[in-house]
């Protein structure tokens, strides 16, 4: 515990990240020799498991503890025991220390204690506060120690609370100011009845002041003694001879309690309107969050963390098919407690509570032994998951009930949306594939039905009637089957390839001489295809690229297809390739009649067949053009049409240049 430099608990085997994985997996607990820590490295244990996150304690050695500290180390131990890795970083400001490592390392999420600020005027200056201010990318969760309250705007939390020694002090000094000023009125020429009014306005104002009712009785009690004891013959007694007096104290008596009831009245009035205003403000910022949330991981996580911090509790969550698969999961919510007995009535708990819908663990009727309470997360009478609270600050007041119960329904609110949200995309992509696969199938089926019934027809004449036909015709015969054979020997390979890229097969690049790839697949359309002449011309440079051959393969023999399939049969059809920076760029060029620019902004689009939208209303399905496009895009690249000189039209797509070519 010594060194200066970072150093790693030895009980933890490293694991190597990448940076993506850091900022994505981590949660960081700041730990000090405070016994709090021990909070704060729970909650940051239980967020982790809970979000299959990993976990780090950081320790900032700022010179001030002895590295031998007792409570340092138990914490450092207990961290260990949580599953946490080791940080330990020497400097002495421990908040710049902090900023640094998360923004080193991509930290989201930070768990850091708070025992509150002895002060309001200086609560803004307390360390959370300046970690959050340093770190507005990062989530700061705070973990208030037990001292600390929930008071929405200063207030109490609870309208009646017990005799405090403020406002009995307050009441002392308002009596004690009374009694001076009527010692002065007694000792000038005015009567006897104005100390009476001061004493009646003492009481009304301490009624006002106060937080019970019991202090302005008190005070009208005060004000009886002392008006009989120092302004009433015979003075320094409480005797009292002239009975009108009698009916003085009752009335001020009564007015005290009229005062001190509506004056009570009146504060739980404002009380609660300025806690259901805290309330409403809460619950608005988190909903607010929760429909910015994108998937249902995202929507427990704000749940969780903002009810850690309003509750300053431990807070942790389980969806209900985990705990119904997975028993082991019950470990996350039996704490620091790993003896199995415990760890079995809270599965026994948690299994309760997802059958029957209601409150289990301590506070409620079922399982009160354990230290956690358990409530669904539900819409309707689907369950989504558990919610455990820590139970060990006691039970929860009113105010904190409220919240806890809004926040959950809100929670289970989103989480429905999401449901809801996921179906219609589900529904829809069903329906986009329903249609693609009915028109796919109306198509196949009418273009292939074309060249096998032209195949088949002529074969028949070819065996029956052989002998009727002259050389010419036949080898014309010959030529049409060849041709449609072909033809659909191409519609095959590019449904097969189609259906790869649907199920979204990995593709595999490897370092390919460009030169050669056309070659082939030059060759390949010189063997298969007749009347117009394709010309390979290639880079001088030996260029190699990073390419999935038979993908690639694929891009070119579409796009010298489509080139021979709507050109006249003298057109010159021109393959290139050239280097441009760290890419190569391939060409498929033709001097043919061009693609009018009505077409040329959809030929990538699926079925699209130019002029005859329609892809059974002629030879062609309007698939390769878009095939070459996903496959492009499988490459991370892109495919372009363009208006060639002085006629016809240019394909141009690009491809990596393999690392060992870059300069």
């Amino acid at each position: 515990m010594q060194r200066s430099v970072t150093e790693r608990s030895k009980n933890t085997l490293p694991q190597k990240r990448t940076g993506d994985e850091r900022e994505s997996r981590c949660v960081v607990a700041c730990i000090s020799a405070s016994p709090s820590s021990r909070k704060v490295i729970r909650s940051a244990a239980r967020f982790a498991g809970g979000n299959h996150m990993s976990f780090t304690a950081l320790y900032i050695d700022d010179g001030k503890l002895r590295g031998d500290d007792e409570s340092l180390l138990n914490n450092l131990e207990f961290a260990v025991s949580m599953g946490a890795k080791i940080e330990k970083i020497s400097q002495k400001d421990v908040i710049s220390a902090i900023t640094q490592y998360a923004r080193k390392n991509g930290i989201k999420d930070l768990f850091i204690g708070y025992s509150g600020p002895s002060s309001r005027i200086f609560s803004q200056h307390h360390p959370a506060y300046r970690l959050i201010r340093e770190l507005p990318e990062a989530d700061v969760h705070i973990i208030a120690d037990a001292s600390v309250q929930l008071r929405p705007s200063g207030l109490e939390k609870t309208v009646h609370g017990r005799i405090n020694v403020r406002d009995f002090f307050r009441m002392a000094m308002i009596m004690s100011a009374a009694t001076a000023l009527s010692i002065v009125v007694d000792r000038s020429r005015f009567s006897n009845s104005n100390i009476v009014t001061i004493y009646i306005l003492a009481v009304l104002i301490t009624a006002a002041m106060t937080a019970e009712r019991i202090y302005g009785i008190i005070a009208a009690v005060l004000y009886i003694l002392l008006f009989n004891y120092l302004f009433i013959e015979p003075r320094f007694s409480l005797l009292v001879y002239d009975p009108d007096y009698m009916v003085t104290y009752l009335v001020s008596v009564i007015a005290a309690i009229i005062t001190g009831n509506i004056s009570s009245r009146m504060k739980e009035i404002t009380l609660r309107s300025r806690m259901h205003a805290y309330q409403a403000q809460i619950l608005l910022n988190a909903s607010e969050s929760l429909q910015r949330a994108q998937g249902t991981g995202e929507i427990i996580k704000i749940t969780v963390s903002r009810l850690g911090e309003l509750l300053g509790r431990e807070i942790s969550y389980c969806d209900a098919e985990t705990i119904r698969d997975d028993p082991e999961a019950v470990r996350s919510f039996a704490g620091s407690r790993t003896d199995g007995e415990y760890t079995e009535k809270c599965r026994e708990a948690l299994e309760w509570t997802l059958e029957h819908n209601q409150r289990a663990g301590w506070g409620t009727d079922h399982y009160p032994e354990l230290d956690h309470q358990y409530l669904s997360v539900r819409s309707g009478d689907e369950i989504y998951g558990i919610l455990s609270v820590e139970g060990s600050e006691g039970p929860l007041n009113v105010f904190e009930e409220n919240i806890l119960l809004a926040l959950i329904s809100e929670c289970a609110l989103s989480m429905e949306g999401e449901k809801n949200r996921k179906e219609r995309e589900e529904a829809q992509i069903i329906a986009e594939n329903e249609r693609f696969r009915s028109k796919l199938l109306r198509s196949v089926s009418h273009d292939l039905r074309t060249p096998l019934t032209s195949i088949s027809g002529n074969a028949s004449n070819l065996l029956n009637h052989a002998d009727g036909f002259t050389q010419e015709e036949k080898n014309d015969i010959y030529a049409d089957i060849y041709a449609d054979s072909i033809w659909l020997i191409d519609l095959v390979e590019n449904l097969l390839m189609i259906t790869r890229l649907e199920e979204k097969v990995d593709i595999h690049p490897t370092g390919e001489v460009v030169a050669d790839v056309l070659a082939t697949a030059v060759e390949n359309a010189r063997r298969h295809r007749c009347g117009q002449q394709i010309i390979l011309e290639p880079d001088n440079e030996c260029l190699v690229a990073e390419m999935d051959v038979p993908l690639i393969l694929q891009v070119v023999d579409n796009l010298i297809g489509n080139a021979v399939k709507h050109t006249p049969a003298s057109t010159k059809i021109l393959v290139r390739d050239w280097r441009e920076d760290d890419l190569v760029c391939i060409s498929v060029s033709d001097d043919g009649p061009g693609i009018s620019p009505e077409d040329k902004s959809h030929i990538f689009d699926m079925f699209y067949t130019g002029k005859q939208h329609e892809a059974d209303s002629s030879r062609s399905l309007g698939l390769g053009l878009n095939l070459c496009r996903s496959i492009l895009e499988k490459h991370g690249q892109k495919i372009e049409c363009r208006d060639n000189t002085p006629c016809g039209t240019v394909f141009l797509f690009t491809l990596k240049i393999w690392e060992g070519q870059k300069s």
